[in-house]
C-alpha cells in the first residue's frame, strides 16, 4: 500500500512489449521500419519515445497489410449469398459440398442404370419370381425411420455450427468489455499495462484461428501489433495453442497494473515547491493516478474473469473438433441409406421402367446431400470450405473495433 506522503509517479511512457528472454541484439521491430534500441532491448523511435499501441495499429499501411493477409488467408470464403433470391441459391451447386457425397451419389446411379440394362436385355430376369415390387411398402416404412436420422444427424450438425458461432460472438463481446475496463479503469495510470492488454487480445483471437486450423502464428496478420520476433518466438515456442500463451500475457498484465507496487521518480521541479504545496499536489494527482483498493479488487476480478470466459469459449470450440457424432450412429444411417438407395431399381424397375434411373438419382441426390451437408457443418474450422465460418473476418473486425476504441482514447487525451 502506498503512503499517502509518497511522491506521484512519474510520467509513464508505453512500450509496446518486449518479453524477456527476446533477443535485445535485434534492431528490427516488426513495424517495416528500423528503430533504435536502448540497451535494455526497449524499442524506440527516432525522436526517443516508446510507440504506442493506438499509433501503431492504427497506422495506414499496418491496417493495409493486415487487411491483405486477411483476405488472402480467407480466399474469399464463406461467399456471400441472398437468402430472399430463390434463383441463385436453388441452382447453386458449387457450394452444396458435392463432394462430401459425390462417390455414394455414382454408386447408387450407376447400380440403377446397369440394373435397367440388365432388366431390359435380358428376359429371364422379368421372370415373376424376381418381382420384388411387393417391397414397397416395407420401403415406406424404412424411408419414414432414415428420415428421422437423418433429421437427427443435420440438427446435430447445425447446433454446433451455431455453437461455434456463439462461441466467437462470445470471444468478440468479452474482449471488448476487457478491453474498454482496461483503458476506462487503468488507461490514464497505467497505459503501458492497457496497451498489453489490447495487443494480447488482437493477438488471442488470431491465436485461437490458428489453433481451430493448426496452422502458425502469421505475422502480417497481426502487423502493427505485435512484433515479428515475438511471433517467430511464439511459433518456435509452440506448434499450436497459440491462445493460451496470449491469454497468459494478459493476466500478467492485468496482474501489474493492479497489484505491482510502483517506486515513481519525484520531477526535479518538485525540489524548489513548499512542503504544503508538494503535499497537495501529491495527493490530487495520486487520486487521479491510482484506485481505491476495494475497487482495484472488483476490477481486478472483472478482467481475469473476462479472460477465463476467452479461455472457456476458446475450450468449447476445441471440444467440439475433437468430438465428432458417435461412429455407432454414424455408421448405422449410412450403411441402411445406400442399402435402401441401392435396392430401390431391383424394388420400382417394373413400375418405373426406364424412369428409375433418374428417380434413383434425384432420390440419392437428396437424401445423400442430407448427410453431406451434416458432415459439412459439423466442424465448421477450414479456410477451404464455403459453409464454415468466416473465422479471419471475425478476427479481422474485432481488430477493427479495437482500433476504434484506441482512436477514442487518443482523441478523448488530446482533448
Amino acid at each position: 500500500m502506498r503512503r499517502k506522503d509518497d511522491p506521484p509517479p512519474a510520467s509513464v511512457v508505453v512500450e509496446v512489449s518486449h518479453d524477456e528472454g527476446f533477443d535485445a541484439a535485434r534492431s528490427e521491430n516488426g513495424f517495416d521500419h528500423r528503430v533504435p534500441r536502448d540497451t535494455d532491448g526497449t524499442v524506440k523511435t527516432s525522436d526517443g519515445t516508446v510507440p504506442r499501441l493506438w499509433d501503431t495499429l492504427t497506422r495506414p499501411d499496418a491496417a493495409r497489410q493486415r487487411a491483405a493477409a486477411f483476405a488472402f488467408s480467407s480466399n474469399g470464403l464463406p461467399r456471400k449469398y441472398d437468402y430472399r433470391n430463390w434463383t441463385s441459391t436453388t441452382f447453386m451447386l458449387r457450394d452444396r459440398a458435392v463432394g462430401n457425397f459425390a462417390y455414394p451419389w455414382l454408386l447408387c446411379v450407376g447400380v440403377s442404370a446397369v440394373w435397367l440394362a440388365l432388366y431390359e436385355n435380358v428376359s429371364h430376369l422379368r421372370h415373376p419370381r424376381y418381382d420384388l415390387s411387393e417391397f414397397d411398402k416395407m420401403y415406406a416404412l424404412i424411408f419414414t425411420a432414415l428420415g428421422f436420422m437423418l433429421v437427427f444427424r443435420l440438427s446435430r450438425a447445425a447446433i454446433r455450427f451455431w455453437d461455434c458461432r456463439t462461441a466467437w460472438g462470445t470471444l468478440a463481446m468479452r474482449g471488448r468489455s476487457l478491453c474498454d475496463d482496461a483503458i476506462v479503469n487503468l488507461g490514464a495510470a497505467r497505459p503501458r499495462e492497457t496497451d498489453l492488454i489490447i495487443k494480447w487480445f488482437c493477438a488471442f483471437v488470431v491465436g485461437v484461428k490458428c489453433h481451430l486450423r493448426v496452422e502458425s502464428m502469421p505475422a502480417d496478420q497481426l502487423a502493427g501489433i505485435v512484433r515479428v520476433d515475438e511471433i517467430d518466438r511464439i511459433n518456435a515456442a509452440m506448434a499450436s495453442r497459440f491462445h493460451l500463451y496470449c491469454a497468459r500475457q494478459m493476466r500478467r498484465a492485468v496482474k501489474s497494473a493492479l497489484l505491482e507496487e510502483r517506486a515513481p521518480e519525484e520531477p526535479a521541479q518538485a525540489t524548489a515547491a513548499t512542503a504544503a504545496e508538494k503535499n497537495a499536489s501529491s495527493s490530487k494527482r495520486e487520486k487521479s493516478a491510482f484506485l481505491h483498493p476495494q475497487h482495484s479488487a472488483t476490477l481486478m476480478h472483472s478482467m481475469r474473469a473476462h479472460v477465463d470466459v476467452l479461455v472457456d469459449v476458446a475450450g468449447a470450440m476445441e471440444r467440439i473438433k475433437a468430438t465428432r457424432l458417435p461412429i455407432v450412429y454414424v455408421a448405422h444411417l449410412r450403411t441402411f441409406l445406400l442399402v435402401y438407395i441401392l435396392s430401390m431399381p431391383f424394388v420400382y424397375v417394373k413400375a418405373w421402367g426406364a424412369g428409375v434411373v433418374p428417380a434413383t438419382a434425384v432420390i440419392a441426390f437428396a437424401l445423400l446431400g442430407i448427410e453431406g451437408a451434416a458432415t459439412e457443418c459439423e466442424n465448421p474450422f477450414s479456410a477451404k470450405r464455403t459453409n464454415h465460418l468466416g473465422m479471419d473476418g471475425f478476427c479481422e473486425n474485432v481488430i477493427a473495433d479495437l482500433g476504434a476504441m484506441l482512436q477514442w482514447w487518443r482523441d478523448e487525451g488530446a482533448g
